[in-house]
C-alpha cells in the first residue's frame, strides 16, 4: 500500500515508516526534500475577508445613518407640527420597504417559474428526444426541441405549448412537433429509423415518391422523375 502524503496520526505505522513523517501544524506529512510547497494564501484570504467585513460595516453604517436622519426629520416635524414633512418621511420609508419586498417577490417568482419550466418543458422535451433519437444522441437533439416548447398557465395549471421557429406561440400539437423533427433532414443523423435522408421515403419501387413532390433515390431515378414531371425541359 502506498504512503499517504499527510496523516492525522502515526498510530499503527511501523517505526521505520514513522521516521519518514514530520509534524507540521498538528498534522504529519512526508518529509520529502525538494517537494514544492503549496503557496501560502492565508494572508490573501485574510485581506479579502477584511475588505468584505469593511464593506458590510460601511453598508450598515450608511443604512443606520439614513434611518437616524429619517428619525430626526420625523421628530423635528412632530415638534414643529410640519405634517407635510412627516408624511414625506413615512412615504420614503414605505417606498423603500415596498422596493425590498418587490425585489424578493420577483426573485421567488423567477425561481418558481424556472422550476415549473424544468418540470414541464424539460420533461416533455426529454421524452420527445428519447423517443426520436438513436441511442446516445438524445442530448444533442434535446436543446433544439426545448427551444420549440413553452409553458402557459391555463385554468391555474401549467400547460406545455408548441412554439414556432421564431419563438411565438403556434397551434401545433406535441405530436406534430415530434413529426416535424422526425422528418427534418437536418436532424436525420440523430433520428432512429429516419426517413428524412432524401433516399426515397416511400420505397424505391413504389414510383409514387416523385408524384408526391419528393425526388429521391439514385441519380438515374432522380433524372427520370424530373423528366416525367417536366417533359418540356431540355434533357442533357
Amino acid at each position: 500500500m502506498g504512503l499517504k502524503y499527510q496523516l492525522d496520526t502515526l498510530d499503527g505505522l511501523d517505526d521505520s515508516v514513522k521516521t519518514l513523517y514530520v509534524e507540521k501544524g498538528g498534522k504529519f506529512v512526508l518529509g520529502i526534500e525538494g517537494m514544492p510547497q503549496p503557496e501560502d494564501v492565508s494572508g490573501l484570504k485574510s485581506k479579502v475577508q477584511e475588505l468584505l467585513d469593511e464593506k458590510k460595516a460601511a453598508d450598515k453604517a450608511r443604512k443606520d445613518a439614513e434611518d437616524q436622519a429619517r428619525l430626526d426629520r420625523e421628530e423635528a416635524a412632530r415638534k414643529s407640527g410640519n405634517v407635510e414633512e412627516l408624511e414625506k418621511s413615512w412615504s420614503e420609508k414605505y417606498a423603500r420597504r415596498e422596493a425590498e419586498l418587490s425585489g424578493t417577490l420577483e426573485q421567488e417568482r423567477a425561481m418558481a417559474h424556472g422550476q415549473i419550466r424544468d418540470l414541464t418543458v424539460g420533461r416533455t422535451a426529454t421524452d420527445i428526444a428519447s423517443a426520436l433519437a438513436i441511442p446516445g444522441s438524445a442530448k444533442a437533439l434535446l436543446p433544439h426541441i426545448e427551444r420549440r416548447l413553452g409553458v402557459e398557465q391555463r385554468d391555474g395549471k401549467p400547460v406545455v405549448v408548441v412554439l414556432d421557429p421564431q419563438g411565438k406561440l403556434s397551434a401545433a400539437t406535441l405530436d406534430e412537433l415530434k413529426a416535424e423533427f422526425a422528418n427534418d433532414t437536418a436532424f436525420a443523423p440523430l433520428i432512429a429509423g429516419s426517413k428524412a435522408s432524401g433516399g426515397g421515403a416511400n420505397g424505391a419501387g413504389n414510383g409514387g415518391g416523385a408524384a408526391k413532390g419528393k425526388i429521391g433515390g439514385t441519380k438515374e431515378e432522380r433524372t427520370a422523375a424530373i423528366a416525367s414531371r417536366f417533359p418540356d425541359l431540355p434533357q442533357s
